[in-house]
Protein backbone atom coordinates (compact mmCIF):
# COMPACT_ATOMS: atom_id res chain seq x y z
CA UNK A 1 0.00 0.00 0.00
CA UNK A 2 1.26 3.63 -0.52
CA UNK A 3 1.37 6.33 2.26
CA UNK A 4 -2.58 7.03 1.43
CA UNK A 5 -3.89 3.47 2.09
CA UNK A 6 -3.99 3.33 -1.78
CA UNK A 7 -2.73 -0.01 -3.40
CA UNK A 8 0.21 0.94 -5.97
CA UNK A 9 1.35 0.14 -9.26
CA UNK A 10 2.99 -3.01 -8.16
CA UNK A 11 0.26 -4.68 -6.28
CA UNK A 12 -2.57 -6.89 -7.19
CA UNK A 13 -6.35 -6.92 -5.98
CA UNK A 14 -9.40 -8.40 -6.63
CA UNK A 15 -10.85 -5.30 -8.01
CA UNK A 16 -7.85 -4.47 -10.30
CA UNK A 17 -8.26 -7.66 -11.14
CA UNK A 18 -11.99 -7.90 -12.12
CA UNK A 19 -11.32 -4.07 -14.10
CA UNK A 20 -8.92 -5.93 -16.31
CA UNK A 21 -10.76 -8.76 -17.47
CA UNK A 22 -13.85 -6.45 -17.97
CA UNK A 23 -13.99 -6.48 -21.63
CA UNK A 24 -14.22 -10.09 -21.78
CA UNK A 25 -16.98 -10.35 -18.70
CA UNK A 26 -18.94 -7.56 -19.93
CA UNK A 27 -18.68 -9.49 -23.40
CA UNK A 28 -19.42 -13.03 -22.08
CA UNK A 29 -22.75 -11.34 -20.35
CA UNK A 30 -23.67 -9.86 -23.93
CA UNK A 31 -23.39 -13.03 -25.23
CA UNK A 32 -25.77 -14.39 -22.53
CA UNK A 33 -28.36 -11.86 -23.30
CA UNK A 34 -28.28 -11.97 -26.77
CA UNK A 35 -28.24 -16.14 -26.75
CA UNK A 36 -25.26 -16.26 -28.59
CA UNK A 37 -24.25 -19.38 -26.97
CA UNK A 38 -21.74 -20.40 -29.42
CA UNK A 39 -19.62 -17.36 -29.14
CA UNK A 40 -20.00 -17.58 -25.52
CA UNK A 41 -18.00 -21.09 -25.59
CA UNK A 42 -15.42 -19.57 -27.70
CA UNK A 43 -14.58 -16.81 -24.96
CA UNK A 44 -15.01 -19.19 -22.21
CA UNK A 45 -12.29 -22.02 -23.41
CA UNK A 46 -9.80 -19.03 -24.19
CA UNK A 47 -9.98 -17.25 -21.11
CA UNK A 48 -7.67 -19.85 -19.58
CA UNK A 49 -4.77 -19.53 -22.28
CA UNK A 50 -5.27 -16.09 -21.17
CA UNK A 51 -4.46 -16.19 -17.81
CA UNK A 52 -2.18 -19.11 -17.81
CA UNK A 53 0.11 -16.58 -20.90
CA UNK A 54 -0.49 -13.49 -18.03
CA UNK A 55 1.33 -15.98 -15.38
CA UNK A 56 4.49 -17.09 -17.79
CA UNK A 57 7.56 -15.29 -17.37
CA UNK A 58 7.62 -14.68 -21.44
CA UNK A 59 3.93 -13.69 -21.63
CA UNK A 60 3.15 -16.87 -23.76
CA UNK A 61 0.94 -19.68 -23.22
CA UNK A 62 1.47 -23.60 -23.62
CA UNK A 63 -0.61 -26.81 -23.81
CA UNK A 64 0.80 -27.78 -20.47
CA UNK A 65 0.37 -24.58 -18.96
CA UNK A 66 -3.37 -24.43 -20.18
CA UNK A 67 -3.68 -27.63 -18.77
CA UNK A 68 -2.08 -26.59 -15.29
CA UNK A 69 -3.68 -23.85 -14.84
CA UNK A 70 -7.24 -25.20 -15.25
CA UNK A 71 -6.49 -28.38 -12.83
CA UNK A 72 -5.72 -25.70 -10.08
CA UNK A 73 -8.41 -23.42 -10.90
CA UNK A 74 -11.28 -25.71 -13.17
CA UNK A 75 -10.60 -29.28 -13.07
CA UNK A 76 -13.26 -31.12 -11.13
CA UNK A 77 -14.71 -34.81 -10.88
CA UNK A 78 -15.87 -35.18 -14.63
CA UNK A 79 -13.20 -32.56 -16.59
CA UNK A 80 -9.49 -32.20 -15.90
CA UNK A 81 -7.16 -29.81 -17.63
CA UNK A 82 -6.52 -32.15 -20.37
CA UNK A 83 -10.37 -32.52 -21.14
CA UNK A 84 -10.68 -28.48 -21.43
CA UNK A 85 -7.75 -28.55 -23.19
CA UNK A 86 -8.57 -30.67 -25.85
CA UNK A 87 -12.34 -29.14 -25.68
CA UNK A 88 -10.26 -25.75 -26.60
CA UNK A 89 -8.25 -26.70 -29.42
CA UNK A 90 -11.40 -29.12 -30.85
CA UNK A 91 -14.10 -26.08 -30.79
CA UNK A 92 -11.47 -22.65 -31.13
CA UNK A 93 -9.12 -24.47 -34.26
CA UNK A 94 -11.30 -27.00 -35.65
CA UNK A 95 -15.15 -25.80 -35.16
CA UNK A 96 -15.53 -29.31 -33.83
CA UNK A 97 -16.60 -31.22 -30.74
CA UNK A 98 -14.61 -34.63 -30.95
CA UNK A 99 -11.50 -35.56 -29.81
CA UNK A 100 -10.05 -37.18 -32.61
CA UNK A 101 -6.19 -37.53 -31.09
CA UNK A 102 -8.22 -39.15 -27.79
CA UNK A 103 -6.30 -37.36 -24.99
CA UNK A 104 -9.21 -36.70 -23.56
CA UNK A 105 -11.18 -39.77 -21.20
CA UNK A 106 -14.04 -38.61 -23.92
CA UNK A 107 -14.58 -39.00 -27.70
CA UNK A 108 -16.54 -35.90 -27.66
CA UNK A 109 -18.39 -33.55 -25.91
CA UNK A 110 -21.84 -31.84 -26.65
CA UNK A 111 -23.23 -28.38 -25.49
CA UNK A 112 -26.40 -27.34 -25.00
CA UNK A 113 -27.86 -23.55 -23.84
CA UNK A 114 -30.35 -22.55 -21.16
CA UNK A 115 -33.83 -22.61 -22.06
CA UNK A 116 -35.98 -19.29 -22.52
CA UNK A 117 -36.56 -19.58 -18.64
CA UNK A 118 -32.96 -19.81 -18.11
CA UNK A 119 -33.07 -23.55 -17.16
CA UNK A 120 -29.71 -25.01 -17.77
CA UNK A 121 -29.40 -29.18 -18.42
CA UNK A 122 -27.22 -30.74 -16.21
CA UNK A 123 -23.92 -31.63 -17.17
CA UNK A 124 -24.53 -36.25 -17.93
CA UNK A 125 -22.46 -38.79 -19.93
CA UNK A 126 -23.85 -40.44 -22.97
CA UNK A 127 -22.21 -43.66 -23.83
CA UNK A 128 -21.27 -44.14 -27.41
CA UNK A 129 -19.97 -46.64 -29.83
CA UNK A 130 -16.97 -45.40 -29.39
CA UNK A 131 -16.84 -44.56 -25.89
CA UNK A 132 -18.48 -41.74 -23.92
CA UNK A 133 -19.91 -37.85 -24.85
CA UNK A 134 -19.77 -35.67 -22.07
CA UNK A 135 -22.74 -33.19 -22.63
CA UNK A 136 -22.79 -29.81 -20.65
CA UNK A 137 -24.78 -26.31 -20.81
CA UNK A 138 -22.37 -23.29 -22.18
CA UNK A 139 -24.61 -20.59 -19.42
CA UNK A 140 -22.82 -23.07 -16.73
CA UNK A 141 -19.48 -23.22 -18.21
CA UNK A 142 -18.96 -19.48 -18.58
CA UNK A 143 -20.31 -19.38 -14.65
CA UNK A 144 -17.24 -21.76 -13.78
CA UNK A 145 -14.95 -20.40 -15.66
CA UNK A 146 -15.71 -16.69 -14.07
CA UNK A 147 -15.92 -19.00 -10.60
CA UNK A 148 -12.16 -20.23 -11.12
CA UNK A 149 -10.82 -16.88 -12.30
CA UNK A 150 -11.80 -15.26 -9.16
CA UNK A 151 -10.59 -18.05 -7.06
CA UNK A 152 -6.74 -17.40 -9.46
CA UNK A 153 -7.75 -13.73 -8.69
CA UNK A 154 -7.58 -14.40 -4.56
CA UNK A 155 -4.52 -15.95 -5.41
CA UNK A 156 -3.07 -13.63 -6.91
CA UNK A 157 -4.02 -11.10 -4.25
CA UNK A 158 -2.42 -12.79 -1.61
CA UNK A 159 0.59 -13.84 -2.84
CA UNK A 160 1.84 -10.89 -4.27
CA UNK A 161 6.13 -11.43 -3.98
CA UNK A 162 5.48 -14.96 -6.52
CA UNK A 163 6.78 -15.23 -9.77
CA UNK A 164 3.27 -15.69 -11.08
CA UNK A 165 2.28 -12.19 -9.94
CA UNK A 166 5.61 -10.24 -10.92
CA UNK A 167 4.43 -11.85 -14.51
CA UNK A 168 1.03 -11.05 -14.03
CA UNK A 169 1.41 -7.37 -13.36
CA UNK A 170 3.59 -7.21 -15.91
CA UNK A 171 1.93 -8.76 -18.60
CA UNK A 172 -1.23 -7.61 -17.95
CA UNK A 173 -0.58 -3.54 -19.03
CA UNK A 174 -0.91 -4.78 -23.14
CA UNK A 175 -4.14 -6.84 -22.14
CA UNK A 176 -7.13 -5.51 -24.51
CA UNK A 177 -9.44 -2.98 -23.01
CA UNK A 178 -12.48 -1.20 -23.89
CA UNK A 179 -12.96 2.58 -23.95
CA UNK A 180 -13.96 5.71 -25.67
CA UNK A 181 -11.65 6.32 -28.35
CA UNK A 182 -10.50 10.28 -28.98
CA UNK A 183 -10.70 10.42 -32.60
CA UNK A 184 -14.40 11.35 -33.74
CA UNK A 185 -17.03 9.09 -35.48
CA UNK A 186 -16.15 7.87 -39.33
CA UNK A 187 -19.29 7.54 -41.42
CA UNK A 188 -18.46 5.30 -44.33
CA UNK A 189 -21.40 5.03 -46.76
CA UNK A 190 -24.28 3.79 -44.89
CA UNK A 191 -22.38 2.26 -41.99
CA UNK A 192 -21.19 4.11 -38.97
CA UNK A 193 -17.79 3.17 -37.04
CA UNK A 194 -18.67 4.24 -33.32
CA UNK A 195 -16.29 5.91 -31.41
CA UNK A 196 -15.99 2.70 -29.10
CA UNK A 197 -12.67 0.54 -29.25
CA UNK A 198 -10.88 -2.42 -27.75
CA UNK A 199 -7.19 -2.23 -27.84
CA UNK A 200 -4.20 -2.98 -26.14
CA UNK A 201 -2.00 -0.06 -25.34
CA UNK A 202 1.09 0.69 -27.49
Amino acid sequence: MTSEGQPNEHMLTRTRLEETFKVYFDEMERCVQGRCYWALLHLVVVLPDVCAALESTNGRTSEKQYQNWCERYLADNLLTGCDWYTIRCGVLHQGRTVDEKRKSQYVGFSFSQPNEMGLAVMRTIRAVKHGKILCMDVGDMATQVQTAMRKWFEFLEQNGQSDEVQNVIRHSEMLARSGKSSDAPLAIDMFRIQNYTTSSPF
